[in-house]
C-alpha cells in the first residue's frame, strides 16, 4: 500500500528533525544536538550535549513553535551553502547524573561541511519496509562531514577539528512506536565513513544506511548486529553490514562514554561515543540506542 503523505503531514506527531554530531579526536570532545518541530502540535524541541573524559552534560527543552524553526534555547542552525551549516550554541548545560545539578556555561561556533553526497534511505528499503517505518520517519537523509570552529566550556576554549554526521528526517515521530532502534555512524577518514539504522517494529526489522568509500555511497540493506550490555547499557557490538551489491563490511564497536535522554514515559535514548575498527582502521562516531526504560 502507498503511504499518503498528505494524511501523514496532518498527523499530530508530524515532525521535522535536524540532528548533528561530531567528535574531535585531538580534544576527545563529542557534541550531539537536535532541533525538532511538530507544527501540528505547536511543539518545538531540542537537545544539546557535550561529552569529554571529564564532562557528560546537556540540556533538553520544549517550547511552542515560532517563525524560527532552527533556533531554540540558545541553539541555532544556519544553512550557509550547499552541504554547509553554521552551528551555534550559547547557554548552560547540566550533568544529569550529578547528585547536585552541575552547570557548565558553553559557547559554540562551528562550521559543518559535508564530505559525501546526501544519502536517501529510500535507496535502501522496499515498499513494505517504507510502510513499516512510517511511524518513525517517512523521509530520512544522512550525510557525514567535517566540523571546524570553537567550543568554550566555562571559559576554557577548545579549537575543534572534527568529523561527524548529520541527519534530516521528516514524518510522524512517535517515540513509543518502535520496540527498539539502533542508529550507528563512524568516520574513519574524509574518504571513508558509514551509517546504519536498524529499526525494530511489530512487523519486523528495517535496515538502512550507507558505506561511503571510493567516492560512492553504497546503500546498506541488511545488518547483523551482535550487541553486548553492561548494567543495561550497550558496551560492545559486532556488525556485519551488507550493501546492495552483496559486499560485506565487518565492523567492531566499543562504547567509550554515553549520555541518556528520556524521550517519553516508556523509552530512553542512549547516545554513545563509540570507537570502531574496520579492516585495521580506527574510527569514531555516535552509536544511538532507543530502548525501553529499565
Amino acid at each position: 500500500m502507498d503511504l499518503d503523505l498528505e494524511i501523514l503531514k496532518k498527523h499530530e506527531e508530524w515532525n521535522e528533525s535536524y540532528y548533528f554530531n561530531f567528535h574531535d579526536k585531538n580534544n576527545d570532545l563529542t557534541a550531539f544536538m537536535r532541533i525538532g518541530n511538530k507544527v501540528n502540535k505547536n511543539e518545538k524541541s531540542m537537545f544539546f550535549f557535550l561529552m569529554t573524559p571529564h564532562v557528560v552534560a546537556g540540556i533538553k527543552m520544549e517550547t511552542p513553535c515560532n517563525d524560527k524553526p532552527l533556533n531554540i534555547a540558545g541553539l541555532d542552525y544556519e544553512e550557509i551553502g550547499s552541504g554547509k551549516w553554521r552551528l551555534r550554541y550559547d547557554g548552560s548545560i547540566f550533568d544529569p547524573r550529578a547528585a547536585v545539578p552541575t552547570e557548565f556555561k558553553v559557547k559554540m561556533d562551528i562550521a559543518w561541511e559535508a564530505l559525501n553526497p546526501v544519502m536517501d534511505y529510500v535507496d535502501c528499503v522496499d515498499e513494505k519496509q517504507t510502510e513499516m517505518s512510517s511511524n518513525v520517519a517517512s523521509e530520512h537523509y544522512e550525510q557525514f562531514g567535517k566540523a571546524l570552529g570553537k567550543i568554550e566550556i566555562d571559559g576554557e576554549v577548545f579549537e575543534i577539528a572534527a568529523m561527524g554526521e548529520r541527519d534530516l528526517s521528516r514524518g510522524v515521530r512517535e517515540w513509543g512506536s518502535p520496540k527498539m532502534w539502533m542508529w550507528i555512524n563512524s568516520e574513519f577518514s574524509h574518504e571513508e565513513a558509514f551509517n546504519i539504522t536498524k529499526l525494530s517494529v511489530e512487523g519486523g526489522d528495517i535496515d538502512a544506511g550507507y558505506f561511503f568509500k571510493d567516492s560512492v555511497n553504497e546503500p546498506l540493506v541488511k545488518s547483523d548486529i551482535d550487541l553486548e550490555f553492561n548494567n543495561g547499557i550497550p558496551s560492545t557490538f559486532k556488525m556485519i553490514l551488507f550493501d546492495k551489491k552483496s559486499s560485506k563490511y565487518s565492523v567492531r564497536g566499543e562504547v567509550i562514554r554515553f549520555g541518556m535522554i528520556p524521550v517519553d514515559e516508556k523509552m530512553i535514548l542512549i547516545e554513545t561515543l563509540s570507537k570502531y575498527m574496520w579492516e585495521g582502521k580506527e574510527g569514531y562516531g555516535i552509536a544511538e540506542f532507543l530502548v525501553p526504560k529499565p
